[in-house]
């Protein structure tokens, strides 16, 4: 029997100062889809101050199935994946952090999982592999209390919302990515939540993290994210 070609397929890759490693992180995810049927991959450089999009697109030209699109000030991956769905024209798109945290292999076995659970949101759960020893213990704490918080606050069928990869069905983003007012930390919850309070259904599949994936977080980073999780909180009561 031969493998699944996975027709309409767009894959959406936020990308933030990567000049050293995307070039050779295209070249991975070219290789990942390349059986698949009319894949799309778009790479968004997040208003990147090194040469990460000059570089993408040197990579993108030798492929024909990559473009690359982006804007001059950092936005945050939220506002990245906003400005590359907005040129998808797939009807499963795939969010995939272009640092290849988590790698690409696995892309085919997490759309079998999506198009076996007819969900409009499949989520990658990371919980398995954050192992001791592979993971900093403050943050799988870190992790381990977002995700307590977010079941309180928004009741998602979800724990992990912050993870990296997720595919998604169009027509579930078409009605609620344009109207995400969070851009950074928290877009991902956000996004979520919308999604659910519009009536979408959503599921988690584990999935694993490169060797080497630290998972660090400023404290910046944790302040603006509790802060956005507040923010959404209170938000949400005005949402239909």
């Amino acid at each position: 029997m031969s493998p699944p070609t996975y027709p309409g397929v767009s894959i959406l890759m936020p990308a933030y100062q990567l000049e050293t490693t995307i070039s050779d992180n295209i070249e991975r995810v070219v290789s990942v889809v390349a059986d698949w049927d009319m894949p799309e991959i778009i790479v968004i450089d997040d208003g990147s101050t090194d040469d990460t999009r000059g570089f993408a697109e040197k990579a993108a030209s030798a492929t024909g199935v990559v473009s690359v699109v982006g804007y001059e000030v950092n936005r945050g991956k939220g506002g990245a994946l906003k400005e590359g769905f907005s040129h998808a024209v797939g009807q499963t798109v795939i969010f995939l952090d272009a640092d290849l945290d988590l790698p690409p292999e696995q892309l085919p076995g997490l759309l079998d999982a999506f198009y076996a659970s007819k969900v409009d949101a499949l989520v990658g759960a990371k919980r398995s592999a954050m192992v001791p020893g592979r993971y900093p213990a403050l943050r799988r704490i870190l992790s381990l209390i977002f995700a307590t918080v977010n079941r309180i606050l928004f009741r998602l069928p979800v724990r992990e919302t912050q993870t990296g990869l997720k595919v998604f069905r169009r027509e579930a983003l078409e009605d609620t990515l344009p109207r995400l007012e969070t851009e950074r930390y928290a877009f991902d919850l956000e996004l979520l939540v919308r999604m659910r309070r519009a009536g979408s259904t959503m599921a988690e599949e584990p999935v694993v993290l490169a060797p080497g994936s630290s998972g660090g977080l400023s404290l910046g980073t944790l302040w603006e994210m509790g802060r956005d999780t507040i923010r959404i909180w209170l938000r949400s009561f005005r949402w239909k």
